[in-house]
C-alpha cells in the first residue's frame, strides 16, 4: 500500500476519474433515447422500419398529402375494407376520366327545360306551352330520354265532359302550328265533374337513339283542350328533362 500510495499523483488520479466519467457518459447516452435532431439525415432507411411498426396512431393527422401518395401504390389488398368512405373522397375529384365508361353506364339529366307563365289552352287547338332552355345538342353516340309533365287547370266554366292532352314534340316541323300527329309521348286526362279541377300530367318517356354525329335539338311542350261547354283551361307550369345514358 505504501508502494502504491507513493506511484500516486493528482494527475494520475484526475486522469482516472475523467476516464471514469467518459465512460460513465457514454453507457447513459447508449442506454437513454436518442432524439431526431441526433440522427442523420436518410439515416433510418426502409429496411430499418419493423412490420407493421408504422400504425394509424402514429400518423399525424393531414400528414398523408396527395403529393405523398405514390401513383399505383395503394392495391387493393392493402385498403381495410370499408377504409375509403365517401367523406373521404373530395367533392369533384371522382371525375368521368376516372370511371371506365365501357363498364359502367349511367344516366343522368343533361338538359333542362322550364316554364313557369300561364298559358289559355284555346277549345281543340294544339298550343305550344313556352320553355325556358328548351334546346341542346345530342352528342354522337349518347342516348337521350325525355320526360316531361305540365300542368293543367280546368275552371268550373269548363262543364260536361272536359278532355285534356299533353305532349312532348321533339324538333316539330313548324312550331307555331304543331299537329298532334307530331307529339312522340302523350297523356290524356278526361273529367266528367263540375268542379274546378288542377291536375299534373306526366309525358312519356320518349327516346332519341343514338346518333352518328352531334345533333342539335329543339323541345316542345303542347296541350291541346275541349269542354262540352264552356271553356277556359289554362297550363300554369311545365318542363322537360333530357336524361342522356352512355
Amino acid at each position: 500500500m505504501k508502494r502504491v500510495g507513493r506511484n500516486l499523483s493528482y494527475a494520475n488520479v484526475m486522469s482516472s476519474i475523467a476516464v471514469f466519467l467518459v465512460l460513465g457518459g457514454a453507457t447513459a447516452f447508449a442506454a437513454g433515447k436518442i432524439g431526431p435532431h441526433r440522427l442523420k439525415a436518410n439515416a433510418v432507411t426502409t429496411p430499418k422500419i419493423k412490420a407493421n411498426a408504422v400504425t394509424t396512431r402514429k400518423i399525424k393527422k393531414n400528414a398523408v398529402t396527395t403529393a405523398k401518395i405514390k401513383d399505383k401504390a395503394i392495391r387493393n389488398e392493402k385498403l381495410d375494407d370499408n377504409a375509403v368512405t365517401a367523406a373521404k373522397i373530395a367533392n369533384g375529384s371522382v371525375t368521368g376520366a376516372k370511371i371506365d365508361a365501357a363498364t359502367t353506364p349511367f344516366g343522368r339529366i343533361v338538359q333542362e327545360a322550364r316554364g313557369s307563365s300561364t298559358k289559355g289552352l284555346p277549345e281543340a287547338m294544339v298550343t305550344v306551352y313556352p320553355l325556358q332552355a328548351n334546346a341542346y345538342t345530342q352528342p354522337a353516340g349518347r342516348d337521350d330520354t325525355y320526360i316531361g309533365q305540365i300542368e293543367v287547370v280546368i275552371p268550373d266554366s269548363c262543364t260536361g265532359a272536359r278532355k285534356v292532352t299533353a305532349g312532348l314534340l321533339v324538333d316539330s316541323v313548324d312550331p307555331a302550328a304543331p299537329t298532334e300527329g307530331e307529339f312522340i309521348a302523350s297523356r290524356t286526362l278526361v273529367d266528367t265533374g263540375t268542379e274546378p279541377l288542377t291536375a299534373r300530367l306526366s309525358i312519356g318517356p320518349a327516346a332519341s337513339f343514338q346518333p352518328a354525329k352531334a345533333t342539335a335539338h329543339s323541345l316542345y311542350l303542347a296541350a291541346v283542350a275541349s269542354c262540352e261547354t264552356g271553356g277556359g283551361v289554362t297550363a300554369t307550369s311545365g318542363g322537360i328533362d333530357v336524361i342522356g345514358t352512355e
